[in-house]
């Protein structure tokens, strides 16, 4: 019996030794817990905010402090684009013809749901009588998002107003008139397909009009519609 009782107070000795060895381990482990940096949290508008102690006094109260990251739109920024296709063109005393399209726009994105850009467009054409015509249009046009996701892809629709010109020439001589400037009603149904963080590729369906004085006490229109392929950037 005298041996059982040893036995059991060497077993809570070795015990008791253990658990005062791993005091100091655990100590050290809560004290390194108790200065490791705090994880930034994030609510839903992608704002960080931070918790920090004051270095001076490891008791004192959390500091909350809040840093705004605002999240860039991926329409937003300088917008720049080159557009190039073909459709139709009717022009007043020529008829209409099968016509190319060049296009040029340079505007601001103020966000997915905005932007506006000025737009510079030519629809030409050779009629069979030798005679070339061009008609240009100069506008000013806003675009929204019709469908489209946070990556910048989507439809858009842009509608604008400006001016609107006609040139003639001719194939057998240097003779060559253009007409004085009218009012021009433009607009386009696009889709931008993201390619990059800055680049797209943007389909459009087109369609101009714009009236023009054809000579004096005559007044005539020129109207322009079909597809074209715009090389568009975001610059940011």
């Amino acid at each position: 019996m005298k041996h059982l009782h040893k036995a059991t107070a060497l077993v809570l000795a070795a015990a008791l030794g253990a658990r005062a060895e791993d005091a100091p381990k655990a100590a050290a482990y809560d004290e390194a817990l108790s200065h490791a940096p705090v994880a930034p949290l994030e609510d839903s508008w992608g704002r960080r905010i931070e918790q920090g102690v004051a270095d001076d006094d490891e008791y004192a109260p959390p500091r909350w402090t809040q840093r705004v990251h605002p999240r860039h739109d991926a329409r937003q920024g300088l917008l720049l684009s080159f557009g190039f296709g073909g459709g139709s063109m009717f022009v007043t005393g020529d008829g209409r013809t099968g016509a190319y399209d060049v296009d040029f726009r340079l505007g601001y994105g103020f966000s997915d749901r905005f932007q506006l850009f000025g737009d510079v467009s030519l629809d030409a054409a050779n009629y069979v009588s030798g005679q070339n015509v061009a008609s240009w249009t100069l506008t000013m046009r806003g675009q929204t998002v019709l469908v489209g996701d946070r990556d910048g892809n989507g439809l858009n629709v842009n509608l604008g107003v400006g001016l609107g010109g006609v040139t003639h020439s001719y194939d057998n001589s240097y003779a060559s008139s253009s007409s004085p400037s009218g009012l021009a009603v433009a607009g386009g149904l696009s889709y931008d397909a993201r390619l990059g963080h800055f680049f797209a590729l943007s389909p459009e369906f087109f369609a101009t009009w714009h009236d023009y004085t054809d000579r004096p006490g005559y007044q005539g229109h020129a109207t322009a519609y079909g597809l074209r392929l715009n090389l568009l950037w975001y610059l940011y």
